[in-house]
């Protein structure tokens, strides 16, 4: 017999349960394995193939325990107990006793691999904040599946910092953080599938512990002693040549060859694109004339969006045409005070705030008419927004 408090078990599962796949061929990445020994240790796994996860808690037992339960069902049932729960076998079925309640769930004869943190060969220990940093990289990846090799999130690590690059052909992205690492660099690729779930389960006061198991596995380990949180995760590393040199050149000529810098607040240059969304179009314009900061839409028949940002520019004039979706993805990256840097209509566009870094690419922009002739030029004064 098992005992021990839902909340603990729920918060457990919905951990762990993310590294199951409900639908999948393979019956055994549905499960979830309860292993428990006399000695009050429950370990909770699950395994879709691609990553595993496991959840550790303390709990009262008198009997050994190993067994395999499909992870939805099991997760939904504790959802609706409340305080303790009794776990016991009866014969093919693991029941589950509330209070007043008692479920049977059939056990599955299967064996899921089983995670043990004294396997992983460690390489740095950070925050949760900051491993929540390096992951905002993570919208600039590729989602395309004929771009495979930039399907990842690829992290650098040495002796003083960590790295993380993402990018998709059309933007791209950098977050440095310092840190100690290994005394040797290691470059890893994480499966994008792979690090949205890591990054569902990191919150900002966890120490995160990396790491690896042979050559072509990654480990976290993630801990937080004040919410008694214990996990692993592990995933396959990508194996491919990501291009992080000819990314980082880019960025470094971004930064060096532009003409037009400007300091300019998230929430005013989101507050814009919004307006560019709401004429029905993507295509936004961006010019520095005369140390002004102007963004505007295409024109489309519901009409079009002009504004003159509170900026502080310095430099030449120039002007771009870019993706709004790409120029929010960026933004939305960082708080504050922002760096936009403009090269021309066919160089990278940077947009950086302390360690991140991201660039975009800009739009042909073949048939577009400026929409600010001199003449016309009218500062509007947007009025105080709530953020989304």
């Amino acid at each position: 017999m098992i005992t021990l408090q839902q909340d603990q078990l729920q918060v457990a599962l919905n951990a762990v349960t993310r590294a199951s796949a409900k639908n999948s061929l393979q019956a055994a990445f549905a499960l979830v394995q309860l292993n428990v020994t006399t000695d009050g240790i429950l370990h909770l796994s699950c395994f879709n193939g691609e990553t595993a996860a496991r959840a550790t808690l303390n709990v009262d037992c008198n009997e050994d325990l190993a067994v395999c339960v499909d992870a939805a069902t099991f997760k939904a049932v504790v959802e609706t107990l409340a305080s303790s729960i009794r776990l016991h076998v009866d014969g093919t079925a693991l029941v589950i006793q509330g209070a007043s309640t008692r479920t049977s769930l059939r056990i599955v004869d299967e064996a899921l691999p089983m995670l043990d943190e004294n396997d992983l060969h460690p390489l740095s220990t950070c925050t949760g904040s900051t491993f929540r940093s390096l992951l905002r990289v993570l919208p600039f990846a590729s989602t395309d599946e004929s771009r495979a090799i930039l399907q990842v999130v690829h992290l650098m690590l040495d002796k003083t910092q960590a790295v993380a690059l993402a990018a998709d052909g059309y933007t791209a992205g950098q977050v440095l953080e310092v840190l100690e690492g290994p005394r040797d660099s290691i470059a890893v690729s994480l499966p994008i599938s792979s690090v949205r779930l890591l990054s569902s389960l990191i919150e900002e006061r966890d120490t995160v512990r990396m790491g690896m198991i042979g050559a072509n596995r990654a480990m976290f380990q993630i801990h937080n002693a004040e919410s008694s949180k214990d996990l692993l995760f592990a995933t396959v590393t990508v194996d491919g040549n990501f291009p992080a040199a000819q990314i980082q050149t880019l960025i470094n000529d971004a930064r060096t060859n532009a003409v037009a810098t400007l300091q300019v607040q998230q929430a005013s240059l989101l507050q814009s694109i919004r307006m560019v969304n709401a004429m029905g179009t993507q295509n936004t314009f961006l010019k520095v004339v005369g140390g002004a900061l102007k963004i505007a839409s295409a024109e489309t028949e519901t009409g079009q969006a002009r504004n003159i940002l509170d900026a502080s520019a310095s430099g030449e004039d120039a002007q771009a045409w870019l993706s709004a979706v790409y120029l929010k993805r960026a933004a939305e990256a960082v708080k504050g005070e922002l760096t936009l840097r403009i090269t021309g209509s066919t160089k990278p566009l940077v947009v950086a705030e302390g360690n991140f870094t991201a660039i975009i690419m800009p739009m042909l922009s073949e048939g577009f008419k400026d929409p600010f002739p001199e003449d016309e030029a009218i500062a509007i004064s947007l009025p105080e927004m709530a953020m989304a």
